[in-house]
Protein backbone atom coordinates (compact mmCIF):
# COMPACT_ATOMS: atom_id res chain seq x y z
CA UNK A 1 0.00 0.00 0.00
CA UNK A 2 1.44 3.36 -1.06
CA UNK A 3 1.35 6.51 1.04
CA UNK A 4 -0.52 8.95 -1.20
CA UNK A 5 -2.61 11.39 0.88
CA UNK A 6 -4.28 14.60 -0.24
CA UNK A 7 -6.50 15.54 -3.15
CA UNK A 8 -6.84 13.03 -5.95
CA UNK A 9 -8.42 13.10 -9.38
CA UNK A 10 -8.54 10.41 -12.04
CA UNK A 11 -9.80 10.14 -15.59
CA UNK A 12 -12.77 8.15 -14.27
CA UNK A 13 -13.61 11.01 -11.89
CA UNK A 14 -13.61 13.38 -14.86
CA UNK A 15 -15.87 11.06 -16.84
CA UNK A 16 -18.32 10.78 -13.93
CA UNK A 17 -18.41 14.55 -13.45
CA UNK A 18 -18.89 15.14 -17.19
CA UNK A 19 -21.70 12.56 -17.31
CA UNK A 20 -23.37 14.17 -14.30
CA UNK A 21 -23.17 17.63 -15.87
CA UNK A 22 -24.64 16.30 -19.11
CA UNK A 23 -27.35 14.42 -17.21
CA UNK A 24 -28.26 17.49 -15.17
CA UNK A 25 -28.33 19.62 -18.32
CA UNK A 26 -30.59 17.06 -20.01
CA UNK A 27 -32.94 16.78 -17.01
CA UNK A 28 -33.21 20.51 -16.33
CA UNK A 29 -35.98 21.28 -18.89
CA UNK A 30 -38.07 18.44 -17.43
CA UNK A 31 -37.35 18.95 -13.74
CA UNK A 32 -35.01 21.46 -12.16
CA UNK A 33 -35.25 19.43 -8.97
CA UNK A 34 -34.01 16.17 -10.51
CA UNK A 35 -31.24 18.12 -12.19
CA UNK A 36 -30.25 19.65 -8.86
CA UNK A 37 -30.32 16.26 -7.14
CA UNK A 38 -27.96 14.77 -9.71
CA UNK A 39 -25.52 17.64 -9.15
CA UNK A 40 -25.97 17.43 -5.35
CA UNK A 41 -25.14 13.72 -5.27
CA UNK A 42 -22.17 13.99 -7.62
CA UNK A 43 -20.80 16.97 -5.69
CA UNK A 44 -20.94 14.83 -2.55
CA UNK A 45 -19.26 11.96 -4.37
CA UNK A 46 -16.44 14.31 -5.34
CA UNK A 47 -16.21 15.81 -1.85
CA UNK A 48 -16.19 12.45 -0.09
CA UNK A 49 -13.96 10.51 -2.50
CA UNK A 50 -11.55 13.11 -3.84
CA UNK A 51 -11.31 15.96 -1.37
CA UNK A 52 -11.97 14.48 2.08
CA UNK A 53 -11.23 10.89 1.00
CA UNK A 54 -13.74 9.68 3.52
CA UNK A 55 -13.87 6.10 4.73
CA UNK A 56 -16.72 3.90 3.50
CA UNK A 57 -18.99 3.84 6.56
CA UNK A 58 -19.59 7.64 6.74
CA UNK A 59 -20.38 7.61 3.01
CA UNK A 60 -22.98 4.91 3.60
CA UNK A 61 -24.38 6.82 6.59
CA UNK A 62 -24.77 9.91 4.41
CA UNK A 63 -26.54 7.90 1.72
CA UNK A 64 -28.85 6.32 4.33
CA UNK A 65 -29.84 9.84 5.39
CA UNK A 66 -30.07 11.37 1.92
CA UNK A 67 -32.15 8.68 0.20
CA UNK A 68 -35.06 8.64 2.69
CA UNK A 69 -35.09 12.44 2.90
CA UNK A 70 -35.18 12.75 -0.87
CA UNK A 71 -37.87 10.08 -1.10
CA UNK A 72 -39.91 11.91 1.53
CA UNK A 73 -39.55 15.11 -0.49
CA UNK A 74 -40.02 13.99 -4.07
CA UNK A 75 -42.10 10.84 -4.03
CA UNK A 76 -44.15 11.29 -0.88
CA UNK A 77 -44.36 15.11 -0.66
CA UNK A 78 -43.99 14.90 3.11
CA UNK A 79 -41.32 17.56 3.47
CA UNK A 80 -39.89 20.32 1.35
CA UNK A 81 -36.84 19.65 -0.80
CA UNK A 82 -35.19 22.60 0.93
CA UNK A 83 -35.57 20.86 4.29
CA UNK A 84 -34.18 17.64 2.81
CA UNK A 85 -31.23 19.50 1.32
CA UNK A 86 -30.57 21.36 4.58
CA UNK A 87 -30.63 18.16 6.64
CA UNK A 88 -28.42 16.41 4.09
CA UNK A 89 -25.93 19.29 4.22
CA UNK A 90 -26.00 19.21 8.02
CA UNK A 91 -25.21 15.49 7.94
CA UNK A 92 -22.42 16.23 5.45
CA UNK A 93 -20.89 18.77 7.82
CA UNK A 94 -21.10 16.42 10.81
CA UNK A 95 -19.58 13.50 8.90
CA UNK A 96 -16.78 15.62 7.41
CA UNK A 97 -15.91 17.06 10.83
CA UNK A 98 -15.87 13.55 12.28
CA UNK A 99 -13.66 12.28 9.46
CA UNK A 100 -11.02 15.03 9.65
CA UNK A 101 -10.55 14.28 13.34
CA UNK A 102 -9.62 10.64 12.73
CA UNK A 103 -5.98 9.51 13.08
CA UNK A 104 -6.17 8.11 9.53
CA UNK A 105 -7.49 11.29 7.89
CA UNK A 106 -5.66 11.62 4.57
CA UNK A 107 -7.67 14.12 2.52
CA UNK A 108 -7.03 17.76 1.63
CA UNK A 109 -5.05 19.72 4.23
CA UNK A 110 -3.93 16.49 5.92
CA UNK A 111 -0.56 18.03 6.79
CA UNK A 112 -2.29 20.73 8.82
CA UNK A 113 -5.22 18.72 10.17
CA UNK A 114 -3.41 15.44 10.80
CA UNK A 115 0.37 15.94 10.96
CA UNK A 116 0.76 12.52 12.60
CA UNK A 117 -0.55 10.70 9.52
CA UNK A 118 2.85 9.48 8.24
CA UNK A 119 3.56 7.85 11.61
CA UNK A 120 0.06 6.37 11.77
CA UNK A 121 0.41 5.04 8.22
CA UNK A 122 3.80 3.51 8.94
CA UNK A 123 2.52 1.79 12.07
CA UNK A 124 -0.67 0.52 10.42
CA UNK A 125 0.60 -0.39 6.97
CA UNK A 126 2.82 -3.13 8.37
CA UNK A 127 -0.34 -5.14 8.96
CA UNK A 128 -1.07 -4.99 5.20
CA UNK A 129 2.41 -6.06 4.02
CA UNK A 130 2.10 -9.73 4.89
Amino acid sequence: MDFNPGFRFSVLDGVIIAAALLGAWYLHPYSWLLSAIVLFVVAHFFLFCNIIRMSRMPELIWASIFVPLTTASISLNLISWYISAALSLLSTAVLVLREIRQPFYHGVLWKRLNPGLPDWFEANSKDCKA
